[in-house]
């Protein structure tokens, strides 16, 4: 009788261990993110990473199921272009201009991991690492001459992140920004060529410009889950 209270309450401890375990699980990451931004457009219509320019801020995860999380990030970048150094793609008379500008950004996207994201003992189809792609929406915010403006762009990219410790974690992005406008490019008179110089009109979206982050990122897990039981699984 004794041995049979015994074993239950072994089994009862192991239990609530498991249940712990299972517990200790994190749906939110809050960090850091650092690294570079460029331009494409009319100053500069193909090659990536030309006239790279500082870009930081934070970010916010939040973990909607095992595959799909929900970003929040706040930057503050800049963005220039010199058509001097493209002589193949010569503007209409063959003009040259420059420009560069410093903006804000907020931006919301969802992201779609590989794997599983996490630290388990216990669900082997949870990976410490793994490669994601990224789609939604973000908003520049900036002054012109006009007084602050506002553009809306479309976000997408891709990304790889490694859970360093229990809760911390980092990893690398690469994302591109299409606009929905031509004169991004345009801060004084000098340069206002570069809205629609071809005449394609601002309803041509392909001709609208483009700006890109690459960072590096570092993140702590925040907002821990009710879990749980293993033995439920």
């Amino acid at each position: 009788m004794r041995n049979l209270k015994f074993k239950h309450y072994i089994a009862l401890l192991v239990t609530l261990l498991a249940c712990q375990i299972s517990s200790a699980q994190y749906i939110g990451e809050f960090g850091v993110l650092g690294g570079v931004s460029y331009y494409n457009g009319d100053a500069n219509s193909v090659k990536p990473f030309v006239e790279n320019h500082p870009a930081v801020g934070a970010l916010l995860r939040i973990k909607m199921n095992d595959r799909f999380m929900v970003k929040f990030d706040f930057a503050h970048a800049a963005v220039s272009g010199d058509t001097r150094n493209f002589p193949e793609n010569k503007l209409p008379g063959n003009v040259d201009a420059k420009f560069e500008r410093s903006f804000f950004e907020l931006g919301a996207q969802v992201e779609l991991n590989f794997f599983k994201y996490g630290l388990s003992s216990w669900d082997k189809e949870v990976y410490y690492h793994t490669a994601y792609v990224l789609l939604g929406p973000s908003l520049a915010m900036y002054q012109d001459w006009n007084g602050n403006e506002f553009s809306p762009s479309l976000t997408f990219g891709v990304g790889y992140k490694y859970k360093l410790t229990k809760r911390l974690n980092i990893g690398v992005e690469w994302s591109m920004r299409k606009l929905f406008r031509d004169d991004f490019d345009v801060t004084d008179v000098y340069n206002e060529i570069l809205e629609n110089p071809y005449g394609t009109g601002q309803s041509s979206f392909k001709n609208n410009d483009w700006y890109s982050f690459a960072f590096a990122f570092l993140t702590f897990d925040i907002f821990r889950e009710r879990g749980k039981c293993m033995e439920n699984r």
